[in-house]
């Protein structure tokens, strides 16, 4: 089947979905729609009373949020959803729009290798075969192979369970997914222009007012933007104190999109907005159940303060971490994609809150990495999700019980959110072991 036939496919699997939520919403005491979703709406509420949305309580997103859902009051209920789904599909078509360009450039790449070759009078003849056969082609034209890679790379986002159940039931995450990957297309196109690099920092800023995680990658974007990659702590001082022009460009999109969005908002809704939808999350302490390592330390500690060593403490590995991933993965344009995908898993991993709609973070990026892994083998490729799921299950058990029944789990949800952590843990060990820069026009 066509590309096209499987995004229809796709769609009409999300639809079927939608429906099917509301038929078990109306019949079972397990809702299938998102709470979020319903303050999402409420906010929508106040918006179109021409009021703040931060009125109802516990909405802390962006009022872009409700601004998009305003639909479910005046059209159906359940337009938002229909909404985020469809941000859903375009997410995997941005996959494939970004693994083709990547492809595109490593075709311009070699060719101008072997043009450079023939100037020498080189006269092997794979070589002289070689380039023969890549400047007889159209300069857009792929192989299909490398076309039909990108397409199952796209696949591995339409088709999980898991992502669609996520944007069907009203989760809005999807969108600051759609604005990462926008960011990244438009980083690594062809031509490396100025202006490429400030539509990437103004997609990068709109995905930070949107979500703050994508915080974690600036500093991977930055770096990727260098000629040469740093060797030095020299270097890297010097990347700061003496940025080239890309480097302004993505710097001052970023800016202009945050900035703008931000100010434009706090002089609608004033402070609330702020609090609510930035600095509540730097430092919430959610006592509820969650995948978090450090959810049951919260709950024990919910009447105490917690003092700033503490949280420290918490944030430090995670901090660590993104820093020696953004060193190792994010000063190349080859391997950037795997970079923020290893920063993502491991800011979810180490986060004090962590739910299923948080792990679309990293779902999103990881399509982009699937062409690293042709040597993993198929047991670790089955192995790891069996894996990832079979903890999320051995999780949810004992948090239905507490939940829907009552039941005090919360020792053995702790005891899971344990197994939980180091299974993620080591899948991404297993994926950094793995991992190979594909260099997909490679000449020996």
């Amino acid at each position: 089947m066509t590309f096209k036939k499987h995004l229809i496919i796709s769609t009409v699997v999300r639809v079927f979905l939608i429906y099917y939520g509301e038929v078990q919403d109306s019949l079972s005491d397990v809702q299938y729609t998102d709470v979020d979703y319903r303050v999402v709406t409420d906010a929508a509420n106040h918006v179109l009373s021409f009021g703040s949305p931060f009125k109802r309580h516990t909405y802390r997103y962006t009022p872009l949020l409700a601004y998009l859902v305003i639909p479910n009051l005046l059209i159906h209920p359940s337009f938002g959803k229909f909404v985020f789904s469809l941000f859903d599909i375009f997410i995997g078509v941005l996959i494939k729009w970004i693994l083709l360009n990547c492809y595109r450039s490593n075709k311009i790449s070699i060719e101008t290798k072997l043009l450079k070759l023939e100037t020498l009078n080189n006269r092997n003849k794979y070589l002289i075969k070689r380039k023969n056969e890549i400047l007889n082609s159209n300069n857009e034209a792929l192989p299909q192979k490398y076309i039909r890679m990108a397409e199952l790379s796209a696949y591995c986002w339409l088709y999980n369970p898991l992502t669609m159940i996520i944007a069907t039931r009203g989760n809005g995450d999807c969108v600051s997914c759609s604005l990462v990957l926008l960011s990244i297309y438009f980083f690594l196109k062809n031509g490396q222009s100025n202006l490429q690099h400030f539509i990437s920092g103004f997609f990068l800023g709109l995905s930070i007012h949107f979500r703050l995680y994508p915080l974690g990658f600036c500093l991977a974007f930055y770096l990727a933007t260098l000629s040469k990659p740093p060797a030095t702590l020299k270097d890297y001082l010097r990347a700061v104190l003496q940025p080239n022009t890309h480097q302004i460009a993505l710097v001052l999109g970023t800016a202009v999109a945050l900035v703008t969005a931000t100010a434009l908002f706090y002089w609608l809704y004033g402070y609330q907005f702020l609090y609510e939808s930035v600095l509540y999350h730097l430092v919430r302490k959610d006592t509820r159940h969650n995948f978090s390592l450090y959810f049951y330390l919260q709950y024990l500690s919910s009447t105490f303060e917690v003092t700033v060593l503490e949280k420290l403490l918490t944030f430090l590995p995670q901090l660590i971490l993104i820093l020696m991933l953004t060193v190792r993965y994010g000063q190349h344009r080859q391997t950037l994609a795997f970079g923020l995908f290893a920063i993502a898993f491991v800011m979810v991993t180490y986060n004090p809150v962590v739910t299923s709609q948080y792990f679309v973070w990293f779902l999103s990026l990881l399509p982009l990495c699937v062409k690293n892994f042709k040597n993993i083998g198929i047991r670790k490729a089955v192995f790891i999700p069996v894996m990832w799921f079979i903890s999320q299950g051995g999780w949810l058990l004992p948090a239905y019980l507490l939940e829907f029944k009552g039941w005090n789990t919360f020792e053995f949800i702790w005891i899971q959110s344990i197994v939980f952590f180091f299974s993620n843990i080591l899948i991404l060990q297993m994926l950094i072991s793995n991992y190979e820069i594909a260099y997909n026009y490679k000449v020996d």
